[in-house]
């Protein structure tokens, strides 16, 4: 079943009467290769990584974290940035329904701090010391910048220890503004669901 809703958001929901486990998915249309933008009638350029950064801090909420949220309802979470999107998905045999409504809120509501935007900045840093340590990515890398003279895909998704120092929550709000808004996002479910109890909790 496939609806766009009144706030301009995509759902595609496949029902799989007989099947255990639930799989959901809530994307947007922002990733690493989306630089510039305006917001507001101003014009943004953006340090490398910050939709790896932002797809991290993300499951902040002023109450703790998502991830455990829904980690404590028997699901199991993540999310994955690629140079055109950043998806959050969990999968979960029980209370779909409660993590669906974990998914859709905490992506839908910003909650950044300078403290934990500084914090991030350090552990982010290590995971870019990791990646660069391994030789298939550096290859990788290499490929896409003999391949490509100015196109951001020559740039790594999660940017360099350098660029991401630049990043403030004030660049993160920014980001969510411009590219976390219903029209530029899809809500993907399979499982032995309800399309119409779907639809009703993404429109809330």
């Amino acid at each position: 079943e496939w609806k766009v809703l009144p706030s301009g958001l995509t759902v595609l929901v496949r029902p799989m009467p007989g099947y255990s486990g639930v799989h959901a998915i809530y994307g947007t249309r922002f990733g690493s290769i989306d630089l510039d933008f305006e917001v507001d009638g101003k014009a943004v350029h953006l340090p490398a990584g910050v939709a790896h950064f932002l797809e991290h801090k993300m499951f902040d909420t002023e109450d703790g974290n998502a991830l455990q949220d829904l980690a404590a309802n028997g699901a199991s979470p993540n999310a994955f940035t690629s140079s055109a999107m950043t998806g959050y998905y969990f999968e979960s045999t029980e209370k779909f329904y409660e993590n669906l409504k974990i998914l859709l809120s905490f992506v839908s509501i910003p909650w950044f701090t300078r403290e934990s935007v500084d914090k991030e900045q350090g552990i982010i840093g290590q995971e870019i010391g990791m990646i660069e340590d391994d030789p298939d990515w550096v290859v990788f890398m290499d490929l896409m910048q003999a391949l490509y003279e100015k196109h951001p895909v020559r740039v790594s998704v999660a940017g360099s220890a350098e660029s991401i120092s630049h990043i403030t929550a004030d660049t993160l709000y920014a980001c969510h503004k411009a590219f976390y808004n219903p029209a530029n996002m899809v809500l993907c479910v399979a499982g032995n669901v309800d399309a119409e109890q779907i639809c009703a909790m993404a429109r809330e």
